[in-house]
């Protein structure tokens, strides 16, 4: 399906359904997961076109909000053996809890859907619990791959055991046995077909969502700090903060006004000799006495206004992931106008064009990745083209009324096909 502009999309004539999306949390503000704001974007697009979207989430933070439902709360049991047992699961290791009760946080999901009349349910791969929800909703079930556990688990640190390849052998049966199947990126589909061998027929390639931001909330040239590079992400090696921290090393050299500041959490990153660093430690080792001057600036976590903030103060902003199944990290950054580097990792070239919204440069790569900091570092008006053609196409291609009007084409397509099935 191809973008079209928001205003096409949203002169479609629809007629009203009711969709549900399992959230691993609500709402977006209160966790660091990339697939909350996706489902947030794409229910309030479909609320204004006068759809029922309604979140189920897995862990509620505060009252929630319009339509949405804590699972965790709705789902317990007034039966003592099943309260007992519950109860246990919640004390034990999780790969034993998930023996004794593999789908407990999905216990209310067919109540929800018999009480309130949802025609369509949205989740993600993630533990392979869409099969089990399939054979208990009657209706159909959409997967998407927001983080298919073959691809993200290595990357994370999972072991190769026997929980490892159990999860992923049950993400893969989800995903055969799913009534439709959407990929936020051609890369995670044609990754997923090949490594489970399926051909997915009638899979979709629906990019995730990204919000506007409205020009006087976006990156400028003459406000911005010419001597400041943003990382976004976790200090991992998924994420890439250590080739963010060494490729910074070499910028620091050649560019000595220059200073870094990392925003989000530190789990941690094994290099090749299997020795496991933390970031504190990391940048002493890579960048001596850079912490204590000031040149790196270790944030932590920060609420998305904080982040939106400091992508408009920096010159350069940095996305240097080893995979992304899409990368909303990029989108955000693209959204607000921001000269991007990215890796040519995942689905990464996707969303990032070379030379035309930003710069791609090798993943793995911490030489390459500072050559092309540099360039927009020397380059001011380079910068300045890229982010204004970023914020420009981010805006076109994923702005959440285009990506609504592809999501309801499919969801039509499954119930349609669900009917058919049934009806013979």
């Amino acid at each position: 399906m191809s973008a079209t502009s928001p205003e096409a999309e949203t002169g479609r004539d629809e007629r009203p359904l009711s969709v549900a999306y399992l959230s691993p949390g609500w709402p977006p503000e209160a966790f660091a997961n990339g697939v909350i704001p996706c489902i947030a974007a794409v229910a309030d697009e479909l609320r204004r076109r006068g759809h029922r979207a309604s979140i189920l989430s897995l862990r509620t933070v505060g009252g929630g909000g319009e339509d949405v439902h804590d699972l965790s709360r709705a789902g317990a049991s007034s039966a003592l053996p099943r309260r007992l047992l519950d109860g246990l699961a919640r004390r034990l290791p999780y790969r034993v809890a998930r023996t004794l009760r593999p789908h407990q946080p999905l216990d209310a999901l067919p109540r929800f859907v018999a009480e309130h009349g949802a025609q369509i349910l949205e989740m993600e791969e993630a533990f392979g619990w869409a099969s089990w929800a399939r054979r208990k909703v009657g209706i159909p079930v959409v997967v998407r791959l927001h983080g298919p556990w073959f691809l993200n688990g290595p990357l994370q640190g999972a072991p190769d055991d026997d929980t490892f390849r159990r999860r992923v052998r049950e993400e893969g049966e989800s995903i055969r046995t799913a009534d439709g199947v959407t990929a936020p990126s051609q890369d995670v589909l044609e990754r997923t077909r090949a490594y489970y061998g399926l051909e997915l027929e009638g899979a979709a390639v629906i990019p995730n969502p990204m919000p506007p931001v409205s020009a006087e909330r976006r990156w400028r040239p003459e406000g911005c700090d010419p001597g400041l590079v943003l990382f976004v992400g976790r200090f991992d090696r998924h994420k890439g903060g250590d080739l963010m921290i060494d490729a910074f090393a070499e910028v620091a050299r050649e560019f000595p006004g220059v200073r870094l500041c990392f925003v989000g959490p530190d789990f941690g990153a094994s290099g090749g000799d299997g020795v496991r660093w933390g970031l504190v430690d990391y940048v002493r080792d890579r960048i001596p006495g850079a912490l204590e001057s000031g040149r790196v600036e270790w944030l932590g976590q920060q609420p998305s206004t904080a982040v939106a903030e400091l992508r408009r103060r920096a010159r350069v902003t940095v996305v240097c992931s080893r995979y992304e199944t899409f990368g909303l990290t990029a989108t955000e950054a693209m959204a607000h106008g921001c000269p991007l580097v990215a890796t040519r990792a995942g689905a990464l070239p996707e969303v990032v064009r070379d030379g035309v919204d930003g710069l791609l440069c090798r993943p793995d790569d911490p030489s390459d990745l500072a050559r092309a900091i540099g360039r927009l570092l020397a380059d001011p008006d380079l910068a300045a083209r890229l982010g204004e053609r970023a914020a420009e196409e981010c805006g076109k291609r994923y702005h959440p009324a285009v990506i609504a009007g592809q999501l309801m084409e499919h969801y039509e397509e499954m119930i349609t096909r669900r009917r058919g099935r049934v009806e013979a």
